[in-house]
């Protein structure tokens, strides 16, 4: 699976220079050529990250930095196709590489941390008192993101606006750094569609 999944990379590098070769647009060139470029840099670092055995704290920093390289490269080929900035063919297929690399890096990841072995934990040989009515410091938080996230369920393609306008009572900072977060998870997704910001369940 790591052959697929390097094979996967150097088409989607392929794809990408082909794609940077037919942009007409200087500033969109380069903007191409900077996540391009972040793209190999961040593949560069999880690979040697991964090589060296370091801690898996910064193995696991280097794997969601790349995966959001990933998922900002793919938001901008969305962008190129939108705005009908770049052909079709090296566009589409520089997509579908990278959707299928990032399959990959996934599937391996999850491998990677079910094959891992679990730390022994060390039992204290008295009895500890446990609290029950501990409540967790950010619920009030973690369920409104859970009641944007179910509203996004079931409305898909809702507008910020509509968004912020369901969920009144909180502030329109809150309700955009809940999205924001939920984004970021990977659990919704943003686009911009008529000159509106719309987010949508993956």
């Amino acid at each position: 699976m790591e052959e697929e999944s390097l094979k996967n990379f150097i088409n989607s590098v392929i794809f990408l220079v082909k794609l940077f070769a037919g942009l007409k647009d200087k500033f969109l060139a380069q903007k191409l050529y900077d996540k391009t470029s972040g793209f190999i840099a961040g593949y560069i670092k999880l690979f040697n990250s991964k090589r060296e055995e370091t801690e898996s704290t910064s193995h696991n920093v280097y794997f969601v930095e790349f995966k959001n390289m990933i998922d900002n490269l793919l938001e901008f080929l969305d962008y190129l196709e939108h705005s009908k900035s770049a052909s079709t063919a090296p566009l589409l297929y520089a997509r579908r590489n990278l959707l299928d690399f990032k399959l990959n890096l996934v599937r391996l990841r999850h491998q990677s941390v079910q094959l891992a072995p679990k730390p022994k934990e060390n039992k204290p040989a008295a009895a500890t008192p446990v609290f029950k009515n501990i409540q967790p410091r950010n619920l009030k938080e973690s369920s409104n993101k859970e009641r944007i996230f179910n509203f996004i369920k079931r409305s898909p393609n809702s507008r910020t606006k509509e968004i912020i306008e369901e969920f009144n009572l909180l502030s329109e900072r809150t309700v955009k750094r809940n999205l924001k977060e939920l984004t970021f998870e990977g659990m919704v997704r943003k686009f911009a569609k008529d000159n509106g910001v719309y987010y949508s369940v993956i």
